[in-house]
């Protein structure tokens, strides 16, 4: 493959993009952009989409480089904001901080949230230098990484996600993976994007855009954590002091340093993947740590290294969403489709294009990336004492303050009343989800990835004309289905394993 980059533009283009950043304006972009991401990521259910999205109206006269700083210093702040809540409310501001909760919520329970804290924002912003790091090195030969999957590669690893996902989490393996099904299942309603055919309406107009995924993961941890609280009465932390101590995740983090570089690598691998690594990266991460452990038993019960992991792979995910999306013009996450059209906006194309003539651009993102992160990651970490005492507010006063929030951010998207009805019916399934040990987040992405599943399935059928065996006709295709039963033999494995004594 030909290189894109003139390799000595690299200099050049990299001095004219941080002189952008660090000019006054550009650092007051990055801290109003950074907040904004705070705020928006820490509301259940809203997340980068929905603060791009918002951002861009905003940007139409601004000059692009300026534009793309508070772009991009805003996503690099939504990973904190959701893994906050992820970690004190078990609420994950967005999809890939679900992972999160397997262990950030446990020790808020055990009044370590502060310690939580520390370690989230220490780990994600390590994550997010090692993935941006990654993309500026391996920018000349990303290109034949994306391109090397196909539709059967695209159905073959969301069903890897799923699997992973079901077998990361605390309950049954089983339990999980139907919960999964259901997931995919709910995305048959409304027009199918391969033949156009509207299913399963029901004879509403409603459903004919689908099950709306912003409600849903409102309804699943957030209305169904503030029914818990409700009926036990109780604060997060039930009687235990949330004075748990930064350092003691500052601490953990160095400690578990490979935990941090295994997880921030995996993390970007599958981040580059269109479509699928945003979801599925952080899960990937938490497990692989969970089984290199030498007590994987802990994780689930507040093991700092399963925040760790997860947090890491969520931020440096961003860094391998980042290479489709500005080296093919292809999105490799929902954020970084909104982040795609702003770029259109602008006059900008992303592709080679791009990268071959105007490459300061790309830095200048790149580095607001960087520059929102190490910000995000000074703010969990002196913040985090205030942070936690969410964990003591009654549940009189906490429970109608989230709902509050549930509501705005369920009915904000689009603006239907028929969203809020809808969270609150996923709240209810949650509440008893969550009474039963199954895994909600397994249901939501199922939900993010069915879409997925079906399209590449529908798709490779036609493109091989009804042949099934093209799903192994390839080695790319080989190698994912072998890790799809790597991953499902995992319980068996741990069956297996023998214990001490």
């Amino acid at each position: 493959m030909l290189l894109l980059i003139d390799l000595g533009r690299y200099g050049e283009a990299l001095s004219e993009a941080l002189g952008v950043v660090a000019s006054p304006t550009g650092i007051a972009l990055v801290v109003g952009g950074t907040l904004l991401g705070i705020t928006v990521g820490s509301i259940p259910g809203l997340g980068g989409p929905v603060a791009l999205s918002l951002l861009i109206p905003i940007t139409f006269e601004m000059d692009a480089q300026f534009a793309f700083i508070i772009l991009a210093a805003t996503l690099g702040g939504v990973n904190m904001g959701g893994s906050i809540t992820a970690i004190l409310l078990n609420t994950p501001g967005t999809a890939p901080n679900a992972a999160t909760t397997f262990d950030g919520f446990p020790m808020a329970q055990q009044g370590r949230g502060a310690e939580a804290i520390a370690a989230s924002a220490i780990s994600s912003g390590a994550g997010a230098l090692v993935g941006i790091a990654l993309f500026a090195a391996l920018l000349p030969v990303l290109t034949p990484l994306a391109l090397a999957f196909w539709s059967p590669e695209y159905f073959w690893l969301a069903l890897v996600g799923i699997a992973t996902i079901a077998v990361a989490s605390r309950g049954s393996v089983l339990d999980d993976l139907i919960a999964g099904g259901l997931g995919i299942l709910l995305t048959f309603h409304g027009v199918s994007t391969v033949t156009g055919g509207v299913r399963y309406t029901a004879g509403t107009q409603y459903l004919q855009s689908g099950v709306p995924l912003v409600p849903a993961i409102i309804g699943l941890f957030a209305v169904a954590q503030m029914i818990e609280l409700f009926l036990t009465q109780s604060t997060v932390a039930g009687g235990e002091s949330p004075a748990g101590k930064r350092m003691d995740g500052i601490r953990a983090t160095m400690t578990h340093w490979r935990v941090l570089a295994v997880s921030s690598i995996v993390g970007w691998v599958v981040g580059v993947v269109p479509g699928v690594g945003g979801t599925v990266a952080n899960f990937v991460a938490y497990l692989q740590a969970k089984e290199r452990s030498s007590e994987p038993e802990r994780f689930g019960e507040g093991e700092v290294a399963g925040v760790i992991a997860s947090e890491a792979a969520n931020d440096a995910k961003d860094g391998g969403s980042l290479a489709p999306t500005l080296a093919l013009g292809i999105p490799g996450s929902a954020s970084t489709a909104v982040l795609l059209s702003a770029f259109l906006l602008h006059g900008l194309t992303p592709g080679p294009l791009l990268i071959a003539e105007n490459l300061e651009v790309v830095f200048v993102v790149l580095l607001a990336l960087v520059s929102s992160n190490l910000l995000t990651s000074g703010i969990g970490l002196f913040g985090s004492g205030a942070f936690v005492q969410v964990t003591r507010v009654p549940a009189t006063v906490l429970v109608p303050a989230v709902l509050s929030l549930a509501v705005v951010g369920a009915f904000a998207v689009r603006g239907r009343f028929g969203d809020v009805s809808l969270m609150a019916g996923f709240g209810l399934l949650g509440f008893v989800m969550w009474r039963l040990e199954i895994s909600r987040v397994a249901l939501i992405i199922g939900l993010v990835l069915g879409g997925l599943v079906e399209e590449n399935f529908q798709r490779t059928l036609q493109l091989a004309g009804g042949d099934y065996g093209v799903f192994l006709s390839r080695p790319l295709s080989l190698a994912l289905v072998v890790t799809l039963l790597l991953v499902l033999a995992i319980p068996v494995t741990r069956w297996a394993r023998p214990t001490d004594g």
